[in-house]
């Protein structure tokens, strides 16, 4: 054999053998709030499932799942009904981000456990994969309808014991008993709230009035046994339906809304 041909096999070798390390050897990462994910079983197909848990009110990403490989990046997929419901946006990025898709969101009641398998793909080989298992488990929370009301009044002024609206959560199991209580906002001794209904009426001795101010903010809690709590924002604008008390009113309650985003 010649130097040449020598030299050829040689590389050829090295080549293969670099190659054929180049395996899945191991799955890894982090929950969304950046604490590791419990360990994977090693080899390129993580088949036990591993277990992390989000509160249903849980928003962006879901975690981050990344392999080892030997060689070049990965890049990833999921597999066959292995992003159930189609619950995580489908493409995921080399970083292995995997987030809520739009208009998707986390419902304990409907799907408590979720079970994503996710495909990683060698650049290099695109015969070199491997599969992770994860499943997700849901926990319960009561969520609003919505995380801010507005209440847009025709009146100048509300009188004690005169109704507002009512405010429910409907997240609640039928086996599931609500509690409701107003639990902060900057006029939250102006109201009352029906413990059971969720009923929002004017306090006792108060009144709301115009010669005040256009907008009343109350904040409400709504609470089931052994659950997270849920809170909401109302934002009472008297005068709503009229010139300066609308626009003072609205422009005050987006105002309100706004800062409370940020603040939060």
């Amino acid at each position: 054999m010649d130097l040449r041909m020598f030299a050829a096999c040689l590389i050829m070798t090295v080549f293969l053998i670099k190659h054929s390390d180049a395996a899945i050897t191991q799955w890894q990462g982090t929950q969304a709030d950046g604490s590791a994910l419990p360990t994977f079983p090693g080899g390129a197909n993580a088949l036990a499932p591993t277990a992390i848990s989000l509160s249903e009110t849980a928003t962006g990403e879901l975690f981050t799942i990344t392999a080892t490989d030997g060689s070049e990046t990965l890049s990833y997929t999921f597999a066959d009904g292995g992003n159930p419901s189609s619950i995580a946006d489908n493409t995921i990025p080399s970083t292995g981000i995997v987030t809520l898709a739009t208009g998707k969101s986390l419902d304990f009641e409907t799907g408590p456990t979720l079970v994503f398998k996710i495909i990683g793909t060698s650049t290099a080989a695109s015969a070199n994969t491997g599969t992770a298992t994860l499943t997700l488990s849901v926990t319960d929370a009561t969520v609003w309808t919505q995380s801010e009301y507005v209440a847009c009044l025709s009146a100048t002024s509300m009188a004690a014991g005169e109704s507002i609206g009512t405010y429910a959560s409907t997240d609640a199991t039928s086996a599931q008993t609500v509690a409701y209580t107003i639990s902060g906002g900057t006029d939250q001794n102006s109201f009352a709230i029906s413990s059971t209904t969720g009923a929002l009426t004017v306090a006792a001795s108060k009144t709301l009035e115009t010669t005040t101010k256009y907008l009343y903010t109350v904040e409400l809690t709504a609470t089931v046994a052994s659950v997270t709590p849920g809170t909401t924002n109302v934002y009472v604008a008297l005068e709503c339906s009229s010139g300066a008390g609308q626009i003072t009113g609205l422009l005050g309650a987006l105002l309100m809304s706004v800062l409370t985003t940020l603040f939060r």
